[in-house]
């Protein structure tokens, strides 16, 4: 005889997901620019695919854009949701290039299609006092005064909890930059200035 429980998960039909092959192209982020889950180009498609918490820090640590991924996936309204992530075996990958040919790398991606890229900058007591107030000010006319930063913006965030080591500025990647001159946020994000 089943149980109440038994019988509901039975009835709860399992998604079905298949293996999507391709290039990891980027991070895919929340408004707030906390990490997702990934975007995947599959020749000429851009699949959008939400990573379970335990999966993502693997994207800042194992993958770099343009890596060939396997991802075991199911869909789920308008994107994708996840549930394996695996390096794609090089002789698929080789295959996979061969099949794609002229298609730009994941790396390469024009200024005008860049993502909007944002430097956090704690503007909570101490931080503002040790030169966060001016750090905002110096970041925004750098932008400001560069057609090419024309994707990147700042802005002012709560308490980062780092107030000793102030002022402090969180990058787009999560890197915690303490006491950093604007220049060097600036060169942190593989910009010119």
């Amino acid at each position: 005889m089943k149980t109440a429980y038994e019988s509901a998960v039975a009835d709860r039909a399992a998604p079905t997901g298949q293996v999507l092959k391709g290039q990891y192209a980027g991070a895919y982020r929340s408004d707030k620019g906390k990490i997702k889950g990934l975007l995947l180009r599959s020749g000429e498609t851009e699949f959008t695919i939400k990573l379970p918490k335990y999966l993502r820090p693997m994207l800042v640590r194992e993958l770099a854009p343009g890596d060939f991924v396997q991802v075991w996936a199911y869909p789920e309204d308008e994107r994708w949701r996840a549930v394996n992530v695996l390096p794609l075996p090089e002789c698929e990958a080789e295959t996979l290039k061969q099949q794609w040919g002229d298609l730009t790398p994941a790396t390469e991606v024009p200024q005008s299609q860049q993502k909007r890229l944002c430097i956090e900058v704690c503007s909570k007591g101490k931080c503002f006092k040790q030169g966060g107030r001016q750090t905002y000010h110096a970041l925004q006319t750098a932008i400001d005064d560069n057609p090419e930063l024309s994707h990147v913006s700042v802005k002012a965030t709560g308490c980062m909890k780092a107030c000793k080591h102030g002022p402090n500025l969180r990058l787009p990647s999560g890197q915690m930059l303490h006491r950093a001159s604007p220049a060097e946020a600036l060169a942190k994000l593989g910009t010119k200035r």
